[in-house]
């Protein structure tokens, strides 16, 4: 078989920078590399030495896709540290946002990142005058998700500044609540819509044993806590992470590896929590699932895409659901500073984000740790594109370069994050 040369100098429509090498017939350890060459950007260090009520603000600036997810996490991990316990309400109001986000976040990746690879486009761009319909389509949806991140988190959907630890600086009016609940059912109709265009992209088949890793609860869709779960048997509380993955360091990449100690690779984000959860899915969005042809396991990485869609319609019925629901109540957010030790994981719009600090007396972070999404999925990434180098080993290269920048995004990498 004659050696093939898939090389990418710099992929597009992903967020963050990075490249593609691939050479097959081989060994795949030492011819497949995702070369993330985004410079490192050092939060870890420099949030050394700041205070606990700075951390919040600090992370939400690693990603100005996901800041509710960073700022969520860093703030349950400093909240474990210091014993803090929330509210009922808190707990509730951080659903909505980080939902509002996650659904945000979806919609960008396949409007505008991931569509014109279907349509047959080099970008957003050029695809607009021919599906102004749906570029439509996409900016309400999206701009009322943004509306919700801002009212419930405080002030704005980018870097919102009324999350903290403890609690909120501010809470919503009962009557934005009622008003974004409005607008959400507005949009239910568009949010299925996404679903049955992405379910009628032609994508490539791609199967695999793969490691699916998620965050599971006894009695919701589970998003700011719960246990992890995979379906090799994994089934650990969050405060076991370390016990569980491991970090590692390659010298062609600005973010680490992480895999699953003693056994490889995992797959985090929208189709891991599918295969996972689906069951924790609202009825009608299973119904919706089983019309557009989803069906477990779905082994299938480009499916990713499906995943995230249907993940909209979720986030769109839970929380109308919710806003129905919340009697809002005045609450100050009350901490009493004490040194400890604090982990926790989250589902960010990419998979499992995991962060931890250790505090001093004084509230001041000594030590701290983050780890993305995309490093959980690093090394997964990689296996799938030798897979799919390997099943297109016949085809032309111009083919299989386009196929593995499809399969890299379909992942919805962020690589910006991933160097943090």
């Amino acid at each position: 078989m004659t050696t093939k040369t898939i090389t990418v100098d710099y992929l597009a429509r992903v967020e963050g920078e990075t490249a593609i090498e691939v050479r097959v017939p081989g060994d795949p350890s030492k011819v497949v590399r995702l070369r993330i060459f985004e410079p490192p950007r050092f939060f870890e260090g420099f949030l050394v030495g700041r205070r606990y009520d700075e951390v919040g603000d600090i992370v939400a600036r690693i990603c100005g896709i996901c800041p509710v997810s960073h700022m969520l996490t860093a703030i349950r991990a400093l909240e474990k540290a210091m014993g803090v316990e929330p509210s009922e309400q808190t707990i509730l109001l951080r659903r909505i946002a980080a939902l509002s986000q996650v659904a945000a976040s979806h919609l960008v990746h396949l409007y505008m990142l991931a569509m014109p690879d279907y349509m047959g486009f080099d970008g957003a761009a050029e695809m607009l005058p021919f599906f102004p319909d749906r570029m439509q389509r996409l900016v309400r949806m999206r701009k009322v998700f943004n509306d919700l991140t801002a009212v419930v988190a405080g002030g704005r959907a980018l870097h919102p500044i009324g999350t903290v630890v403890g609690g909120f600086t501010r809470l919503p009016v009962r009557g934005e609540l009622l008003a974004i609940r409005e607008r959400l059912l507005q949009i239910r109709a568009d949010a299925r819509e996404t679903v049955k265009m992405v379910a009628d992209f032609e994508t490539p088949t791609l199967k695999g044993d793969r490691e699916y890793v998620a965050l599971q609860s006894a009695d919701s869709y589970a998003i700011n806590q719960g246990r992890l779960t995979s379906n090799k048997g994994l089934d650990a509380s969050e405060d076991d992470y370390y016990n569980c993955f491991e970090e590692q360091q390659v010298d062609y990449a600005m973010a680490k590896k992480v895999t699953v100690r003693r056994r490889g690779g995992l797959v985090v984000g929208a189709l891991a929590r599918l295969n996972l959860k689906y069951n924790a899915l609202f009825p009608s969005v299973r119904d919706l699932a089983r019309t557009v042809g989803f069906r477990l396991p779905d082994e299938n990485p480009f499916h990713n895409n499906l995943a995230q869609s249907l993940e909209v319609v979720q986030a769109i019925e839970e929380c109308v659901e919710m806003l129905g629901r919340i009697e809002l109540r005045q609450e100050e957010p009350r901490v009493t500073v004490r040194p400890g030790e604090g982990k926790a994981v989250t589902e960010a719009p990419r998979g499992l984000l995991h962060h931890w600090y250790v505090i001093n007396r004084k509230g001041v972070v000594e030590k701290a740790n983050i780890i993305t999404p995309t490093a959980h999925n690093f090394v997964n990434i990689e296996s799938d594109l030798h897979r799919l180098v390997l099943s297109m080993a016949d085809q032309p290269l111009d083919a299989i370069r386009k196929a593995c920048e499809m399969l890299v995004r379909a992942y919805d990498p962020c690589f910006s994050c991933s160097v943090h």
